[in-house]
């Protein structure tokens, strides 16, 4: 009877020892899933560019987190705790959602601004255009050709802000609107200048 006793006994350890094995050694692989998808959204909604900083935190918390899953498979099955990495995982899932949401907001604010400077600067080309049917056609026709090679130059920049419009590279648009702004607002002064030049000139000539 002790016999059996003893064996009973050492089945109930054998018994408790193997659930506490299966409860312990399981990892979080639906919270590993969730956790990627998060990271994968977030890059999809671009962070990577509309949310760079909050992006490369949630990368960094991603990778911590995979590597307490790594620590944990070095240690003795019974031993290992996915706990902590549970945790990780859960963290990255909420804070990717709220990655993914702000570069939303801030891509769609971009895409305004972009948008907005985008006209901005087809209303400094088709001015400098307006003021180019006034050149002079005389001695300063040298200095206008030479412009008219600078307006050319801003309608195919014109072209290429709305091409990067076109695929959503809207930091990049604004960045090259507000430069090809400022250069037609010059070679608009230079338009200027030259019919002044020339107006000057047919006064006197006349006076």
């Amino acid at each position: 009877m002790i016999f059996v006793s003893q064996i009973t006994g050492a089945g109930v350890v054998i018994a408790v020892l193997v659930l506490l094995m299966n409860g312990c050694t399981q990892p979080p692989t639906r919270q590993l899933e969730a956790a990627q998808k998060a990271v994968d959204d977030a890059r999809t909604a671009g962070a990577e560019t509309y949310a760079k900083n909050d992006f490369m935190k949630l990368e960094q918390e991603f990778a911590v987190a995979k590597d307490e899953l790594a620590k944990q498979e070095t240690v003795f099955s019974i031993f290992r705790s996915y706990a902590d990495a549970d945790e990780m995982l859960s963290t990255v899932v909420e804070y990717g959602g709220h990655v993914a949401a702000k570069a939303s907001q801030n891509k769609e604010a971009a895409k305004t601004a972009a948008l907005s400077m985008e006209q901005a600067a087809q209303h400094v080309v088709a001015s400098a255009k307006g003021l180019m049917a006034r050149a002079p056609t005389g001695k300063e026709r040298a200095a206008v050709e030479a412009i008219k090679l600078d307006l050319t130059g801003l309608e195919a920049g014109l072209a290429a802000i709305h091409e990067l419009i076109e695929k959503g590279d809207y930091l990049a648009a604004e960045v090259q609107a507000r430069a090809l702004k400022e250069k037609g607002v010059a070679v608009s002064a230079e338009i200027q200048n030259a019919i002044e030049k020339t107006t000057g000139k047919e006064s006197r000539a006349h006076a």
